[in-house]
C-alpha cells in the first residue's frame, strides 16, 4: 500500500467517496448493458457479502480485460480482490467468471482505455492502479 494521504489527497478522496456512494446505486442499473460501464463483482474480505461496483471499462484482448482503480490498493473492492482473486464482471448483459489482479500503473497500457475510462485518474486518482482480470474460457 501508498503512503500516507496528503491532507489534500484525504480530503478530495473524502469528495469522491460521498459523490460516488450517490452515483453508483444510479449507475449500477445501466453498468454491464451500456459498452463503456461493466459491473465487478467480488466477495466481501470482512463480510463475506457479495459486492458489486460500477466501473469504467478498459481494454479487451480476447480472455484479458483492463479496469483502472483510481484510488489504487486502498479502494474497497481492490482489497476485496486481492484477499479473494476470483471474480465476475458483468459486460454486455452478460456475467463472466475470472481471475484478478492488481498491476501498476502502466501509461503504455491506459493510453488504450477510451477517454472516459482514462478521464477517472486524472481526475480523482489518488495513486491508481490497472486490475487485470483473466476471464475464464467457458464464461
Amino acid at each position: 500500500m501508498a503512503g500516507n494521504l496528503t491532507q489534500a489527497d484525504a480530503k478530495r478522496r473524502g469528495r469522491a467517496k460521498r459523490f460516488w456512494r450517490v452515483a453508483n446505486p444510479l449507475a449500477r442499473p445501466f453498468a454491464g448493458w451500456v459498452p463503456w460501464w461493466v459491473v465487478l463483482e467480488t466477495t466481501g474480505r470482512r463480510s463475506g457479502q457479495v459486492r458489486r461496483i460500477p466501473l469504467a471499462r478498459g481494454p479487451r484482448d480476447d480472455r484479458t480485460l483492463w479496469l483502472i482503480a483510481v484510488h489504487g490498493r486502498r479502494a474497497g473492492f481492490v482489497r476485496n480482490l486481492t484477499a479473494e482473486s476470483r471474480v465476475r464482471v458483468k459486460m454486455a448483459g452478460r456475467w463472466r467468471r475470472a481471475t484478478a489482479t492488481v498491476e501498476d500503473y502502466d501509461e503504455a497500457t491506459v493510453a488504450r482505455f477510451n477517454s472516459y475510462a482514462r478521464a477517472g485518474p486524472r481526475s480523482l486518482g489518488i495513486d491508481p492502479v490497472l486490475v487485470r482480470l483473466e476471464l475464464d474460457p467457458d464464461g
